[in-house]
């Protein structure tokens, strides 16, 4: 469940970024928040998975 908190994170930190002057984001910034958002979707999703097979 940890994974879908930090996504959720980079995903408000991507918004204001985007459409407020609230974070300064840079394009770099931008990247890394966008493949750390998809990167622990993956890992929640792996997670889910294997706890499903273990069962």
């Amino acid at each position: 469940m940890l994974y879908l908190a930090f996504a959720g994170f980079f995903l408000i930190y991507v918004l204001l970024g985007w459409f407020t002057d609230t974070v300064e984001m840079s394009a770099v910034g931008g990247v890394l928040s966008v493949a750390f958002f998809f990167g622990n979707l993956y890992l929640f999703w792996r997670e889910k998975r294997n706890a499903s097979k273990n069962e």
